[in-house]
C-alpha cells in the first residue's frame, strides 16, 4: 500500500456562496418552505395573531337601558354590557346611543392575565 501516493489534480476549489443578501434571502425562503410544508405552525401562529390583536369570542349576557324602555321597543342606549367568554365575566361601558352585541371580540385583559389588581 506503501506504493501508491495519491493526488487530487485538477479539482476546482468549493464556489463560495453569494453574498450577504443572497444568504439572507435563502434562508428565509427556506423558512417560509418549512412554514409551508407544516400547516399546522401555520394555523396555529394565525390563531395566536387573532387572538392578540383582534380577541377573543365573547357571548352577550346581560345589559342595563340607560332609560326606561317603551313597551314593545328594545333598548336604544345602553350603560353596560356584560360578555362572558374565555376571560369570564368582562363588562363593557360602550358610547352614548350603542347597543350590546350578541357576540363579539374581546382583546385580552392582561391585567388580570399578569395578575395585576386594579
Amino acid at each position: 500500500m506503501d506504493e501508491f501516493d495519491i493526488e487530487v489534480i485538477g479539482a476546482k476549489q468549493p464556489r463560495k456562496r453569494g453574498g450577504r443578501i443572497k444568504r439572507f434571502a435563502g434562508s428565509v425562503a427556506r423558512a417560509v418552505r418549512a412554514m409551508l410544508m407544516r400547516p399546522r405552525i401555520l394555523v396555529l401562529a394565525g390563531t395566536a395573531a387573532f387572538a392578540l390583536f383582534v380577541g377573543t369570542p365573547h357571548a352577550g349576557w346581560d345589559y342595563q337601558c340607560r332609560h326606561p324602555m317603551r313597551s314593545g321597543k328594545p333598548c336604544q342606549s345602553v350603560r353596560y354590557c356584560a360578555y362572558y367568554g374565555i376571560q369570564g365575566r368582562r363588562v363593557e361601558f360602550p358610547e352614548y346611543g350603542k347597543t350590546c352585541r350578541l357576540i363579539t371580540f374581546l382583546p385580552p385583559d392582561w391585567n388580570k392575565l399578569m395578575g395585576e389588581r386594579k
